[in-house]
């Protein structure tokens, strides 16, 4: 088993993960992603990532000056951190922190991430907020819910996820790309994107994604605990885009929600009725490091 990164001889004082009070400690709630389940998905944050290790008595809602929380979901299906434009911008316009998001939100994420990279459709918040009222579902965690009376717009997103409230794990803010300023704190206050209004543009691209075939349209498994299920296995990752990253959520404000959209450039917009979605970009991997333990 792979060992955490060390601090590199860091002085600085850490700072302790304290509860929030919002998730009541249970044996169903406390952490039981353990280290060597994190050996799996390291390959997925920066190499230079700093892993806290293991504690079973741990709450996803701990927070910390020090430490982030990463829920596990994202990783086991195919993402990896910096997160690439779209997603990025779901969690700067909505505010909450990336564990307070459902398996749901990642899987519906990642499948417009594909689309956006395969099919030329450059589909942003405004078109997300067009097909899905963003809700909660109890502790102040989200998901997305399709509109009365709408076809799902994303197929193959629901399934019974066992222990995802407890698969989370915790890294050093100073140790990965804009650490520092991801939330701190769990979002409690109420949360809308229906207030975003479709260009005429914005309309046309929702059209076209709802003419697109629907298995393009529903979630696929590519990457799953590190290993390779598919030939198209690869990464969803903001690294090697050409976009600059977007706004923090500490950091952004009402004015900027009409402007939020992916920065994706435009590809050849594929044909409605592919069967299939191609392969992703794999990129250049990098060795992670290995030491002590914290």
């Amino acid at each position: 088993m792979l060992l955490r990164n060390s601090p590199h001889k860091d002085h600085k004082k850490s700072s302790p993960l304290k509860s929030q009070g919002i998730i009541k400690d249970s044996p169903m709630e406390r952490c039981c992603y353990t280290d060597a389940h994190v050996d799996r998905i390291r390959h997925c944050l920066p190499a230079d990532a700093i892993f806290k290790s293991f504690t079973s008595t741990a709450l996803s809602d701990f927070v910390s000056d020090t430490w982030v929380v990463f829920p596990a979901t994202p990783f086991t299906i195919g993402y990896s951190y910096p997160f690439p434009a779209f997603t990025q911008s779901f969690f700067s316009l909505t505010g909450i922190s990336y564990i307070q998001a459902m398996p749901m939100i990642w899987r519906v994420l990642y499948t417009f991430e594909r689309i956006i990279e395969q099919e030329g459709i450059d589909l942003g918040m405004a078109e997300l907020a067009e097909l899905y009222d963003l809700t909660t579902f109890g502790s102040y965690r989200y998901l997305l819910k399709r509109k009365a009376g709408e076809d799902h717009p994303v197929f193959k997103v629901t399934k019974n996820d066992t222990n995802w409230k407890r698969r989370f794990f915790f890294v050093r803010r100073d140790t990965i790309p804009n650490g520092k300023d991801l939330p701190k704190e769990w979002a409690t206050h109420a949360i809308s994107i229906a207030h975003l209004k479709l260009t005429p543009a914005a309309r046309e691209r929702v059209l076209a994604f709802k003419k697109l075939d629907p298995e393009v349209r529903s979630f696929q498994v590519i990457v799953q605990d590190s290993q390779e299920v598919s030939s198209a296995s690869a990464t969803m990752s903001s690294v090697g885009k050409s976009a600059k990253p977007t706004k923090s959520a500490s950091k952004f404000g009402i004015d900027d929600l009409a402007n939020v959209k992916s920065s994706r450039k435009k590809t050849s917009v594929a044909s409605p009725s592919a069967s299939a979605p191609k392969a992703p970009i794999r990129g250049k991997g990098k060795k992670r490091k290995t030491s002590e333990d914290l």
